[in-house]
């Protein structure tokens, strides 16, 4: 704690204050007009004044300067001439008071100097704090991704970390993974065991962390009931899940019958349509799958594409959510 020595007082700003290195010092240029050093202060003795104040902000504490006779002729422009030095001295030194640290100190630079520290320290408290927060959101990356790998997940290195947080919740919701074969991010949770016999495939794509129908639970279907038509199955529906992410499958389906499509841009358009109607869906891959046959479609029919060759006995398509 600084106390005063000698009858001096304590110095104005604190040691460990260091501005070296911030070239901006705050000018309050009507307190500085109104000033006595303004208006008695010959023309060399403000000059003077001046650059004490500037050299006294990147001293260590900022807002202070040595005593010694020299280096204040230095600081003031005079160089070694200190006889011409001592001829403005206390024009120049007005307002600076020595302190107990055999310092002297000028109650104004030292505010500016100490408002000035509280900023830097608060900025430096704000990176390390950014910093921190990136190591650990890093190390959460990793043991995600690592866990996300034993689990069949091949995502790639910029997977957002919010679509890292969703999958890994998935995978805690579903309990143990059985199914080791490579998982692709489609934005919905990942399938990780059969469920049902061939004639429950294909139609788990419920929320995630459902139970399973009465019928699934022991992996058959009740044999008194008929196979269920079209019309009697019943698919349950979910808004677009977000972020909504194309499988290599669809990919590949896209390659072959929409090759003239510009994927990025038609599933932005895709997602900004579904998302605006508030829209469930029972399945939002075929529902994308006729958004993007739509596309190839009206850019044959304007001229701008090749008319893919369409494979007659292919009838997928009926079953799939036109999206309407």
């Amino acid at each position: 704690m600084s106390i005063e020595v000698q009858g001096r007082p304590a110095p104005l700003v604190a040691a460990e204050v260091d501005l070296r290195g911030l070239p901006f010092m705050p000018l309050e240029v009507n307190r500085l007009r109104d000033s006595d050093l303004a208006i008695e202060a010959s023309g060399e003795e403000f000059r003077a004044a001046v650059l004490l104040w500037c050299a006294s902000w990147n001293q260590v504490p900022a807002g202070s300067l040595p005593s010694a006779e020299q280096s204040l002729a230095a600081y003031a422009g005079y160089g070694r001439d200190v006889k011409s030095w001592r001829k403005v001295r206390d024009g120049a030194l007005r307002g600076f008071v020595e302190c107990a640290d055999g310092r002297l100190y000028h109650p104004v630079v030292a505010e500016k100097a100490a408002e000035a520290w509280a900023q830097r320290v608060d900025h430096r408290e704000g990176k390390a704090n950014e910093l921190a927060r990136k190591q650990r959101e890093r190390e959460e990356r990793k043991q995600m991704f690592a866990l996300l790998r034993e689990s069949g997940h091949a995502l790639e290195w910029n997977t957002p970390t919010k679509v890292l947080r969703d999958l890994v919740a998935n995978l805690e919701c579903d309990g143990a993974v059985t199914s080791h074969a490579p998982v692709t991010v489609t934005g919905h949770a990942p399938d990780t065991a059969k469920r049902g016999t061939g004639k429950g495939e294909g139609e788990g794509e419920g929320t995630p962390c459902s139970p399973p129908a009465d019928g699934e639970r022991d992996g058959s279907l009740p044999n008194s009931a008929p196979p269920a038509s079209k019309s009697q199955r019943s698919k349950p529906k979910r808004a677009l899940p977000v972020p909504f992410l194309q499988t290599p499958e669809m990919l590949a389906w896209a390659a072959e019958k929409a090759p003239a499509v510009n994927l990025d841009r038609e599933t932005e358009r895709f997602i900004d349509y579904w998302t605006g109607q508030g829209s469930t869906k029972a399945d939002w891959p075929a529902t994308w799958r006729n958004w993007i046959r739509r596309a190839q479609d009206d850019l044959e029919r304007r001229g701008l594409a090749t008319p893919v060759a369409k494979d007659p006995s292919d009838t997928s398509w009926i079953d799939e959510d036109d999206g309407l």
